[in-house]
């Protein structure tokens, strides 16, 4: 780690740490006896909140700001809060004596991070992130939040530029780590999709360096390619792999063997497959028995608008709608179209943070969707509708409320239907009407 402070200024910190409650940034959360750490965006100052979360029962405040430091004796000035959360964070890690398991990938991470908890629960106190606390400011507060008793952690590294992983690599040192796949996510920020490969790919060059242990999916050969000097432990449908897996798909339920057992998910799209092979595979690693990886995969149940399967009335409805880019939009739309053949609709929302390819992007989605023939294709946002593509079956609106107004009025006849589309075009909110 970079020496953003003096080691006795954090050693003092940790002190009142340990015995707080925990570490917040937002004063609307419950500050009781807690230290509040007071981080700077582009559009908030958290220095102007400090004497209210004192005000809010906070232990301390640590701000970056020498005058508001004046105003009350719990507040502490520091040169740099976010360097503070970070080294704070980094110096607890150091205390943990867990093997921590870092993920990362464009798509599937929370999925994937989501399956190895339960099962790794079956064998071991474990920790992970918290929904999808995975950037610079989440990582940090995940590990600050994870006890020293922890026998297994998670964390879950989400990026949009390059440098990023390799920078949450060093908070969280990482004994282990897995990434999911590299596809069309976030290219405004990385430049390109080879600038996506590199970020990801941070991953392997920190377990590299540390000498630690990377989980790899052999089919997926692009991977291979980047792994370089990294340990690891291959599995997949290749015969090479040190853990075979097969894949099935029947009767839209998938299915996974390993080892001559056989692993029943309620999770929806042949996507997930490559996810649930990885938490079982990762967790017979950690030799958590089989019978009990076994329950913990059939049990398990999405949530959060991911790949949920839906009965609602006469539709049956996945909603996938956390989260969007052109690799997991490809990947749903295909996956829905061999699940549910007929009398199928598609309600697919934009695709955001993709710069120069964001027109060709939404183009291509399209093309996709009018080549596997449809009943119906309906788009939501401005990006689709920029693509100017006209067809017989596409309806477009611009926001998610304008949607719903039509659907008042005109109700979805088809009994199929996929819901996908980005965090913010809240397409859940059609399920109302439906």
């Amino acid at each position: 780690m970079d020496a953003f402070f003096f080691m006795s200024e954090i050693e003092k910190i940790y002190k009142i740490f340990k015995k707080a409650s925990g570490v917040y940034t937002d004063t609307r959360k419950r500050l009781i006896n807690g230290v509040f750490i007071a981080l700077k965006g582009s559009s908030f100052d958290g220095n102007t909140y400090a004497s209210k979360a004192i005000q809010q029962g906070a232990c301390i405040a640590i701000v970056d700001d020498f005058e508001t430091s004046k105003r009350n004796e719990k507040i502490i000035y520091v040169k740099d809060t976010y360097s503070t959360l970070k080294n704070l964070a980094n110096y607890h890690r150091k205390k943990l004596t867990c093997p921590v398991v870092a993920i990362t990938g464009s798509n599937g991470k929370t999925t994937t991070k989501d399956l190895l908890k339960v099962v790794l629960e079956e064998g071991y106190e474990t920790h992970a992130t918290q929904g999808n606390l995975n950037n610079h400011i989440g990582v940090p507060l995940t590990i600050l939040n994870l006890p020293l008793s922890a026998e297994l952690s998670i964390i879950e590294m989400g990026a949009n530029h390059l440098k990023e992983i390799e920078e949450l690599c060093k908070i969280a040192e990482p004994t282990h780590g897995f990434i999911t796949n590299f596809g069309k996510a976030h290219i405004e920020g990385f430049g390109s999709e080879n600038g996506v490969v590199n970020g990801k790919s941070e991953l392997y060059t920190y377990l590299t360096i540390s000498k630690g242990t990377v989980f790899v999916n052999l089919d997926n050969k692009n991977q291979v390619k980047k792994l370089g000097e990294a340990p690891f432990i291959s599995f997949g449908q290749d015969e090479k792999s040190d853990y075979q897996v097969s894949y099935q798909n029947r009767n839209n339920k998938l299915e996974i063997s390993f080892k001559g057992f056989k692993f029943k998910s309620s999770l929806h799209g042949e996507y997930n497959l490559k996810n649930i092979a990885a938490a079982i595979v990762i967790g017979n690693y950690f030799k958590v028995p089989i019978n009990k990886i076994q329950k913990a995969i059939e049990s398990y149940k999405s949530s959060n608008n991911r790949s949920q399967l839906i009965k609602l009335k006469n539709y049956k409805i996945i909603l996938d709608a956390y989260n969007a880019n052109p690799s997991s939009m490809e990947l749903a739309v295909k996956s829905f179209k061999k699940s549910y053949s007929n009398k199928n609709i598609l309600i697919l929302g934009d695709m955001l943070e993709l710069g120069d390819y964001t027109l060709t992007a939404h183009k291509e989605i399209i093309r996709l969707a009018k080549k596997l023939s449809f009943s119906k294709i309906i788009t939501v946002g401005e990006n689709f509708k920029k693509t100017g593509i006209l067809l017989s079956n596409l309806e477009q609106f611009s926001t998610t409320k304008e949607l719903i107004v039509h659907l008042e009025n005109k109700p979805i006849k088809e009994e199929n239907i996929l819901i996908k589309g980005s965090r913010s075009m809240e397409l859940e909110k059609i399920l109302t009407i439906l």
